[in-house]
């Protein structure tokens, strides 16, 4: 009997996982469908960036200055007119490793292609020349080059790169030239166990996070970079130290220093003293939230709302993330926007803090707040800072509270057979043509798409809409980079893989050939006006419903190639369909095998409870193994689970009684001791 109540146990849990995943799945949003479906044969105006031939180039967005696209690659630097995407070929770049430096990258284990110098960091000195630092087959360094009258770049000196630039090409960093100093995150070493949040001013002025310190950084993936005011934020992910006794997992983070912060005078000299770091959350709401733990990218920061409003000045400085779940979860990536208010008031919170290895993180006011500023404010000059507050900002980095996100949700979140999205970028506070103004957000995904969303929710509920959904690239493809551009009467998104760079329009309002269908595709930029669907916000349009009476009847017109495909595409995928089958499978099985076993024990026990005493203890059953000639033929079973029950109960007082001196006969309790995990170990 206890064996059948373990397996009804078993078979709950498992019904119950089910349900979970269904809900689950509901939340990824797999109903959501794009309003308009595109391949790149269907779009118009666009442009391509030939490149050269050959192998891959690695393109890498890395930094855009007034009209240009500067794109770091394998071996090279490109500078490309965003106006065009023509290189301005005067301005190329060409740097390659020396063959003795291939050759002991090489002997490291490492490829040919990584064992090239792929450039990662381009900016420009105070005094106007350009500082490029690269890979160097995993030997990093730095060049400034100057213009020449030729209006080219002639390498005028070269130093380390260590702590500017990554080892390794495919490693994420991220960097910010600011006040005439180089702000980078990355990490110092081959072996990639020094990870570090750096600045230097190109003299002899260095400061860094503390080393081999958990606390401080712990294995971290950095994302991007911004530059605000007096401060510097860093937004990457990395291993939680602080949930490292429940399990290991990964959260993400921001991270932010002062400018003029120049360390301590003697303890924590060349080390931040304003070095700090919160979690960010987002989630998907309900009674146990589903956390997307792990930052992908980040838009730029900007003026704008993650709700649609009709003010023009109802916006904040604020920035949208891409987040996804881990590899062992359940997979999917979301977008969630932050306020940069709210980030300030987190930095500005109590602090989480342990009080040794054998106790859990709790919040910590910092000390004698009327006497020492809390850490949140840049003091005019670090070396003023007491020696017991450098004690307390060295072993309290994390704050307490997370960041939320704007809303509380999500703006959008798709499950992984969708594409994963990768990079993000804003069209902020776009007026359309009914009078309200949206955040246009447009995403990338690691099989070549490019997602356009908004949200038309009025209130603080997110109500998304995904207006379009475009095939730039093959689906081998991965988009690593997107940037806007809007000017002189041009706009476009310029979307980049490290193979290929396409500019594609904003919108497609051009597609749609009557009222209806241009009010339907809910975009922003389109209205119905002079007779056809322009981008315009003089028009007839209706982002809330999609539709509006000023067109007057549906038109029963053809539809066109656009709308066939967005009609067809919107039922489900053959992905969806194959799990809507295989869960309605599973859940069909275990319910009816629940209902034969619960059919069964309400027959069965009937008969059972009838039984006499006499029968139960009394009755032979027959054996139909085969005996010996001296062997019974018939065995008493019910007697024999009797004394084996009996020797069992009387095997356990038994041992109880020799085990322990405790009182009222119970076992002894062995204390649980709480073994701290080793610190890595750094070569």
């Amino acid at each position: 009997m206890e064996r059948n109540k373990l397996c009804v146990m078993k078979i709950l849990s498992v019904l119950t996982t089910v349900l979970v995943m269904l809900k689950t799945s509901y939340s990824w949003q797999t109903d959501v469908q794009a309003n308009l479906h595109l391949q790149f044969s269907d779009l118009q105006g666009v442009q391509v960036y030939q490149g050269e031939s050959g192998n891959a180039p690695h393109y890498k967005l890395i930094q855009v200055e007034k009209d240009s696209l500067l794109l770091g690659a394998r071996n090279k630097m490109y500078n490309i007119s965003m106006a065009t995407l023509e290189e301005n070929v005067l301005e190329r770049i060409e740097w390659e490793p020396r063959e003795f430096d291939k050759k002991v990258c090489e002997t490291k284990m490492k490829t040919k292609e990584e064992c090239q110098n792929h450039i990662r960091v381009i900016g420009k000195k105070p005094s106007g020349e350009l500082y490029v630092c690269g890979t160097n087959a995993f030997k990093p360094k730095c060049r400034t080059y100057v213009k020449s009258e030729e209006m080219t770049y002639v390498m005028k000196g070269e130093e380390k790169g260590i702590g500017h630039c990554a080892f390794d090409p495919n490693h994420n960093s991220t960097y910010v030239f600011s006040d005439g100093k180089l702000f980078s995150a990355t990490v110092s070493d081959f072996s990639e166990r020094d990870p570090l949040i750096f600045s230097t001013d190109y003299g002899h002025n260095i400061l860094r996070t503390e080393q081999h310190d958990s606390k401080w950084l712990n294995d971290p993936n950095f994302v991007s970079s911004f530059d605000i005011k007096d401060k510097i934020y860093f937004f990457f992910r990395e291993t939680a130290v602080e949930h490292i006794n429940c399990g290991k997992t990964v959260f993400s983070r921001v991270a932010r220093v002062c400018k003029n912060d120049r360390g301590g005078q003697i303890m924590m000299k060349n080390i931040w003293t304003s070095f700090l770091k919160a979690r960010l959350n987002c989630s998907i709401p309900g009674e146990y939230p589903y956390y997307l733990d792990e930052i992908q990218s980040t838009s730029e920061m900007g003026q704008g709302n993650y709700m649609s409003t009709d003010r023009s000045d109802n916006r904040t400085d604020m920035f949208y993330a891409v987040f996804r779940t881990p590899e062992n979860s359940i997979q999917g990536s979301a977008v969630c926007a932050f306020k940069l208010s709210d980030i300030e008031k987190t930095f500005k919170g109590k602090f989480k803090g342990q009080e040794s290895t054998y106790h859990n993180w709790l919040p910590v006011s910092h000390p004698k707040p009327d006497r020492n500023p809390h850490p949140s404010t840049c003091v005019n000059d670090s070396y003023q800072i007491s020696e017991p507050m450098l004690n307390f900002i060295k072993s309290h980095t994390l704050m307490d509270e997370a960041v939320p996100s704007a809303g509380g949700s999500p703006i959008i979140a798709l499950p992984t057979f969708k594409g994963r999205m990768t990079q993000i970028a804003v069209d902020w506070q776009v007026h359309a043509g009914d009078g309200r103004y949206y955040d246009v957000i447009f995403v990338g995904t690691d099989n070549g798409r490019v997602i356009k969303v908004i949200n038309k929710g009025l209130g603080s509920k997110v109500e998304n809409v995904v207006v379009e959904d475009i095939q730039v690239f093959p689906e081998e493809f991965v988009v690593t980079g997107l940037k806007i551009y809007r000017a002189n009467g041009k706009e476009k998104l310029i979307v980049v893989s490290k193979e290929k760079v396409i500019s594609v329009p904003l919108h497609q309002c051009e597609h749609q050939d009557s009222c209806s269908s241009c009010v339907r595709l809910q975009d922003p930029y389109c209205s119905w006006v002079d007779d056809k669907c322009a981008a315009s916000d003089r028009g007839i349009q209706s982002i809330r419903s999609g539709k509006n009476p000023a067109c007057g009847p549906e038109e029963i017109k053809g539809a066109s190639a656009q709308e066939v495909r967005s009609s067809s595409e919107s039922s489900l995928s053959v992905a969806e369909t194959a799990i809507a089958i295989v869960v309605s499978i599973v859940v069909s099985s275990i319910l009816s095998f629940l209902a034969g076993y619960w059919v069964r024990s309400c027959r069965s026990e009937p008969q059972e409870n009838q039984l006499t005493n006499e029968e139960i203890y009394g009755s032979l059953q027959k054996n139909h193994n085969k005996l010996k000639d001296n062997e019974p033929r018939y065995v008493n079973h019910a007697q024999l689970e009797r004394n084996n029950s009996q020797k069992q109960l009387n095997l356990i007082v038994t041992n109880i009684q020799k085990g322990s001196n405790l009182p009222n006969g119970s076992a002894l309790q062995k204390p649980v001791l709480n073994i701290p995990v080793p610190d890595k170990t750094y070569v």
